[in-house]
């Protein structure tokens, strides 16, 4: 193995790097559903959004909160020059995390059998289901190993690694997920089984980003050098070691739940609350969407019963849940990136750069988040229409993504708070907060998805009322944690203003052009370039960016001496 010293990237070099890679594999991610929706219909997008989002929590702990918890180690190390520690941190997180992996394997097996029963009346429903979780189960061992690499390159602020392991497992998932949906579909002619088809592609992406991560090790190695091991101090004991892994992955594993707690909540709730719905009013139901069941039994091979009806809804959950995740993906890469730069300085005492660590990281996240989701919100229906394009989708999937556009900005600011508090030492805090938003959230459901009348509509409202609190309640201990104030006007009120104006030009356009009778396609891009026009033009107008914003991002210092004569930074 070759070990070469390499310069630690900044929080600036960091951002471009992850924010590249996600929205690279949002991409890949947008060319995989949105296809395999329209291959496999409502239903069967039902059958896969089902196991997918049981899957999903678990994969976001192994994903999100263990290399949190190794590169916060890691990171603390190379700050206090441990080189040794450090060192010695993959080792030991790659055995601490098969174990890991192993449990999680355990735990999604047991619970495919009550998960079915309790989502859905009809046993062949449920058959369908437990074996689309079945197709994605062992993505989890893999996920596992592949977070001990990634937190420890993370650590060392390099995410190289990550990112390439990412595109790559997404791209696995492109290829092999639809190809094995086509080839099932077209033997079977079954949607559940092309469902899970999908879902064993995804599968085997997590083994391949884990195998390029192994051998990437073995043939590059890590930036700690000899010299730098000969000057370290002795390691801890490896008990030691993995006892202070453990303490700071708990908690951590459970406050990286804040991106998927209502996914969570929504997978094992929700359909549950539909099920029992449609068997006290179904005829209710079916009448409020008349137009959208007419449409699916036009084309479907059979009609939509009071039993396939919830996973029928549940499927265009997911399509508005898939626009609406994009963002706070994004958003969580910067908190990832944030926390080796943060950590260091916070070990270091240097609380002059924390605060500027935080202002910068706060500016960037609000930049990105806010004008995303108010965008949603502003062209929901013309969204849904061109990616999915039954009357389904428009007449129900758009209340709901406009709602989540909303929620969208909370959770996307909430998130990367919670890597701040992780980087300061403070893991358990998120997880307090989010035990009482998850609470909020089951009581917003349990409210409104249980009446006839709101049904699938009334569950982003829980997911919204759920990440206002995350947000407040981090940043609240954000400030007492650090004693630092962050610079409010410049993070968030200028990047709302420049927003709600460009969301507000966005919705009058598209309604122009909808009533010239312009197409889906020419409606969204149209709006979407004066949004991002006027965006663009009152941030810079504001002066919401400052030279240091500017001049650490690559070729920054150049870029920075023009934007600065010209008056558009500060």
């Amino acid at each position: 193995m070759k070990q070469r010293r390499q310069s630690p990237q900044n929080f600036e070099y960091s951002a471009v790097i992850l924010l590249t890679s996600a929205i690279v594999v949002k991409i890949i991610g947008a060319v995989f559903k949105i296809p395999l929706k329209h291959l496999i219909g409502t239903l069967g997008f039902g059958y896969f959004s089902s196991a997918y989002d049981l899957f999903l929590p678990i994969y976001a702990l192994s994903m999100a909160g263990l290399p949190v918890a190794v590169s916060r180690l890691v990171a603390e190390n190379m700050a206090s020059s441990h080189y040794k520690e450090a060192h010695q941190m993959l080792h030991l997180s790659r055995k601490a995390f098969l174990t890991t992996g192993l449990t999680g394997l355990t735990v999604i097996l047991l619970a495919i059998y009550p998960f079915a029963k309790v989502t859905t009346s009809n046993a062949t429903d449920a058959g369908y289901i437990a074996v689309c979780v079945l197709a994605v189960a062992p993505a989890i061992l893999f996920c596992c190993l592949m977070s001990a690499y990634r937190g420890y390159y993370e650590g060392m602020r390099n995410m190289y690694p990550t990112a390439v392991s990412d595109i790559i497992e997404a791209l696995g998932k492109l290829i092999l997920g639809y190809g094995l949906a086509y080839l099932i579909l077209k033997l079977t002619g079954n949607v559940a089984f092309a469902a899970a088809g999908a879902l064993g592609g995804i599968m085997i992406g997590t083994i391949a980003g884990t195998l390029y991560l192994v051998i990437r090790h073995k043939r590059v190695g890590d930036p700690i050098t000899p010299a730098m091991l000969e000057q370290s101090p002795p390691s801890r004991p490896d008990r030691v070691i993995v006892k202070a892994l453990i303490a700071m992955a708990v908690p951590v594993v459970l406050s990286s739940l804040a991106n998927n707690i209502t996914l969570l909540i929504d997978t094992t709730m929700v359909k549950w609350q539909l099920k029992n719905v449609m068997l006290s009013s179904y005829e209710y139901i079916s009448q409020l969407y008349a137009n959208s069941i007419a449409d699916y039994n036009s084309t479907a091979k059979e009609a939509l019963t009071a039993a396939t009806m919830p996973t029928f809804l549940y499927g265009i959950r997911g399509e508005a849940y898939a626009i609406y995740n994009i963002i706070p993906t994004l958003t969580t890469t910067l908190g990832i990136g944030a926390i080796p730069i943060l950590t260091t300085y916070w070990v270091q005492h240097d609380k002059n750069n924390v605060k500027k660590s935080i202002d910068k990281i706060l500016r960037l996240i609000a930049i990105i988040a806010i004008p995303a989701g108010i965008g949603i919100v502003s062209i929901s229906p013309y969204l849904m229409k061109l990616l999915y394009g039954d009357v389904a989708s428009v007449e129900i999937g758009s209340t709901l993504l406009a709602t989540l556009g909303i929620a969208s900005v909370f959770s996307s600011i909430s998130v990367p708070i919670n890597s701040m508090l992780q980087a300061i030492g403070k893991p358990m805090t998120p997880v307090k907060n989010i035990a009482v938003g998850a609470t909020l959230k089951i009581l917003v459901n349990f409210l409104l998805v249980g009446r006839p009348a709101l049904n699938i509509k009334g569950v982003p409202v829980g997911t919204a009322v759920c990440y206002l609190y995350l947000l407040i309640a981090n940043m609240v201990c954000l400030i007492r944690y650090t004693g630092v104030m962050p610079d409010f006007k410049s993070t968030m009120l200028k990047p709302f203003i420049a927003s709600l104006c460009s969301g507000v030009a966005a919705y009058f356009v598209s309604a122009y052009l909808n009533a010239r009778q312009f197409g889906t396609l020419m409606i969204v891009a149209i709006s979407v370039v004066v949004a991002v026009l006027v965006y663009a033009g009152l941030i810079f107008a504001l002066r919401t960016l400052t030279v240091e914003d500017v001049e650490e991002f690559p070729m920054g210092k150049k870029l920075a001496h023009i934007m600065l004569k010209l008056h558009l930074i500060r």
